[in-house]
């Protein structure tokens, strides 16, 4: 496991690819006070993570050196403030027409349908719940799902990737429902706990 002082460095080095650009090992050092080697060391991890790629770069003189540049996973890294952003378009179209909102999130739970059912085609209803589970992780929502009694499956999301717009227009929780139900082909699909409720995780219960 790399040491804070590593992690720092490594920081560092993705903050000034970000604010500089492209630069060579030699750039790095010099604004860093390290050496090549320290430099070369950092640059190695952040590739194998995937943040870091390089090309190599002829110069007018000299041999052709390599050049590093972030790569866009290691924009992940920065702040974003989407959620923000959502809330205040929603809280416009709530002002302009209330029912542009409701017709906003019916338009994409549509759109949810069209994207994944193809990707929920199980024969049972645990193996479209496991599908679903996968398709939910994959989009961000820490998801996992477990045998219960009697057939029941449940399914749990431990992030919700929209929880600033969830918790202040329910309109959200109640498409992911519907998207639920479209899916897996039942409307035996019932939420017993949500995070923007104030639960550790948003569990739904599914029938046979």
């Amino acid at each position: 496991m790399p040491r804070q002082e590593e992690i720092s460095t490594r920081r560092e080095i993705i903050n000034l690819l970000r604010v500089v650009g492209p630069m060579t090992v030699g750039e790095l050092g010099e604004r860093l006070h390290i050496t090549h080697v320290a430099v070369r060391r950092h640059l190695t991890s952040l590739e194998r993570d995937g943040l870091v790629t390089s090309v190599q770069q002829r110069l007018p003189m000299g041999r052709p050196t390599r050049v590093y540049s972030l790569t866009e996973a290691a924009d992940n890294l920065f702040p974003k403030k989407y959620g923000a952003l959502a809330v205040e378009l929603l809280d416009f179209l709530a002002e302009v027409n209330p029912a542009m909102v409701e017709s906003f999130f019916a338009h994409r739970g549509r759109a949810l349908v069209e994207r994944y059912a193809g990707q929920v085609t199980g024969e049972s209803m645990a193996e479209r719940v496991e599908q679903l589970t996968a398709v939910q992780q994959a989009n961000g929502y820490l998801a996992e799902c477990e045998q219960g009694e009697g057939g029941v499956v449940f399914l749990k999301e431990y992030n919700c990737p929209v929880h600033q717009v969830s918790r202040r227009y329910p309109h959200a929780c109640a498409h992911e429902l519907d998207f639920f139900k479209a899916v897996l082909g039942t409307e035996n699909v019932e939420r017993v706990e949500c995070i923007a409720r104030g639960g550790q995780c948003c569990r739904y219960r599914i029938g046979p």
